[in-house]
């Protein structure tokens, strides 16, 4: 459990709402999925858009990953211009604007890209320089979340002899990740549904396999479905969430019905703003401070225990206290755990991170969307 306290002097002077991080929290959960994957002989590939942060990504680079998985092409410039290897861009692109800038930075650094139609190969084979260096490429399966990727296996084996074919790329194996077993609560459920999803990729997989293509990367998984995705079909993991555990990331079930191995790290601080109506309070941390596409802060520190969260608009939350309860004095602190924290994370400009000797650094986050 986090020993963050919202009082820390070091927090007082910072204007609020504000991402704060429990460095040392967060350094375990980088270090217990690192280790957990060295463990299963499954290479890590964790994704920036849970922290869009260099800093982070070359913590986790440190730890033992071999690359970054990156949401946006934005994520990834930032992060090859922070020098972080091992680049790969998750999401197939149609932007021809996008691709100039993918076809830009592949005649510079060793990235890697999906793609799920012909239509992403052309006209990036028209913007690469073709003389300098192969663009890895691998293919997006449609593995049930009904997102982006190709359905049909003979679809996936027209892409891959195209890939092959096309001058300056190389085929370099399968994505597919589930965003719908990830957020599964039920842990029989989660299992079932990561299993279904590797069944989808071994179907395109042996396609492949028996036209003679071989697919060295299989890439997915998340921090929901890592504990099954270790059985077999996926060479790497593309987890994030686990470096924060949010409140939707907490309610999910482990084995044996006890929470996930990761401890939450990233909070939001905010101000208590008003204390006039018996029962609740106010604080300066509403829908511009935090996701809503995800439950309320099911921890919050600094208020008392049984307090429950509602949003009250762009900059306001109303926090509802138990029977008997003394609400927090007027400009006190609270500390309330991230809804979503991927977007969430989008919605601030630094991270403030309370480190061991409860000092505080503050870490730019990168590529944010309208940056």
């Amino acid at each position: 459990m986090t020993a963050l306290d919202p009082n820390l002097p070091a927090l007082q002077d910072i204007a609020t709402p504000a991402l704060v991080v429990d460095g040392m929290a967060l350094q375990r959960n980088i270090v217990a999925m690192a280790d957990f994957a060295k463990a299963s002989n499954i290479a890590l590939r964790p994704h920036a858009k849970t922290h869009k942060s260099p800093r982070i990504a070359q913590l986790q680079i440190e730890a033992g990953a071999i690359g970054i998985s990156c949401a946006t092409v934005a994520e990834m410039e930032a992060m090859a211009e922070a020098g972080i290897p091992g680049l790969l861009l998750t999401t197939p692109v149609a932007d021809r604007v996008k691709l100039a800038r993918i076809a830009a930075l592949a005649d510079t650094t060793d990235i890697s890209l999906v793609v799920d139609h012909a239509d992403q190969i052309n006209v990036l084979q028209t913007l690469l320089d073709t003389g300098s260096r192969v663009l890895q490429v691998l293919i997006d399966i449609d593995v049930g979340q009904r997102r982006t990727g190709i359905v049909h296996p003979a679809a996936t084996l027209a892409l891959a002899q195209l890939i092959e074919t096309t001058p300056g790329m190389t085929f370099g194996g399968l994505q597919g990740f589930a965003g719908h077993v990830q957020h599964m609560i039920d842990y029989e459920e989660r299992k079932a549904g990561a299993a279904t999803v590797r069944g989808i990729l071994d179907d395109h997989l042996r396609v492949l396999g028996e036209a003679g293509i071989k697919a060295p990367i299989v890439t997915g998984s998340g921090t929901g479905a890592c504990a099954f995705d270790i059985a077999g079909t996926f060479t790497e993991l593309q987890v994030g969430s686990y470096l924060f555990m949010d409140a939707d990331y907490g309610r999910l079930q482990g084995e044996a019905g006890g929470a996930l191995p990761f401890e939450p790290s990233l909070f939001v601080l905010a101000t208590v703003t008003s204390v006039n109506r018996a029962g609740e309070f106010t604080v300066d941390a509403g829908v511009k401070a935090m996701a809503f596409n995800g439950p309320v802060p099911s921890l919050m520190l600094g208020v008392p225990e049984g307090s429950t969260y509602r949003f009250g608009g762009d900059e306001h939350g109303m926090i509802t206290l138990p029977a008997g309860s003394e609400p927090p004095k007027l400009g006190s602190r609270v500390l309330l755990i991230a809804t979503h924290c991927d977007p969430t994370v989008n919605l601030h400009g630094s991270y403030q991170v309370v480190g061991h000797n409860n000092g505080v650094e503050v870490w730019p986050v990168a590529a944010r969307y309208g940056s």
